[in-house]
């Protein structure tokens, strides 16, 4: 884990302990909810430097648990985080069902409409608190979210379509070359009745 993980680990850890919500704490420490999710995350291109993690440390009140740190990352790497990749998939769904545009999105949420496309994109990783604080804008109680992610009926409702997305994202040019290489020469099989062309 890299000092960047163990950083954005302890800032989250420090602000639970203050019982601070995202946005309570981006305002506390004075950086956008985006950029603490990402922090706490380690994902996308916010950048922490030692002095700033210092500041918002200190900000925290966490100076004084210092010596608790190593023990809280590696808590955090021991648990199981589980499997997010369809994580933006369901949140479009629930904002499309709900017939909000992302601007509005944008607007009840306090994150910024590029930050939440790229959250439902998969290209931003979403922590359980950001992820409920959406789903409250949005209307939903925060296990609707688990039971469109996890449950094997109703997970078929978020479409296929919005799945498929994510992971073409994922996915290098190549791989993607040779699914649809794959997928090609299967249907010409299919439609010739398996005889060579």
């Amino acid at each position: 884990m890299s000092s960047l993980e163990n950083h954005g680990v302890i800032i989250r850890h420090l602000r639970q302990r203050r019982e601070l919500s995202l946005r309570e704490c981006s305002n506390i420490i004075n950086k956008s909810i985006g950029w603490l999710s990402e922090v706490e995350n380690a994902s996308g291109n916010s950048k922490l430097t030692e002095e700033e993690f210092d500041r918002i440390v200190s900000t925290l009140g966490g100076d004084k648990n210092r010596a608790m740190f190593k023990t809280w990352v590696a808590k955090h790497k021991n648990k199981d985080n589980g499997d997010k990749t369809f994580d933006g998939a369901v949140l479009r769904y629930i904002r499309k069902k709900k017939g909000i545009s992302l601007i509005d999105a944008s607007a009840s949420t306090g994150l910024s409409i590029g930050y939440l496309s790229k959250l439902e994109t998969g290209l931003k990783v979403m922590t359980l608190e950001l992820r409920n604080l959406i789903m409250q804008a949005y209307g939903y109680s925060p296990s609707s979210f688990k039971n469109l992610s996890k449950d094997p009926k109703r997970s078929q409702a978020v479409p296929t379509e919005y799945k498929l997305n994510i992971l073409l994202k994922k996915m290098s040019e190549e791989e993607i070359k040779d699914i649809f290489n794959t997928i090609s020469n299967n249907n010409l099989t299919t439609q010739t009745g398996g005889q060579n062309v």
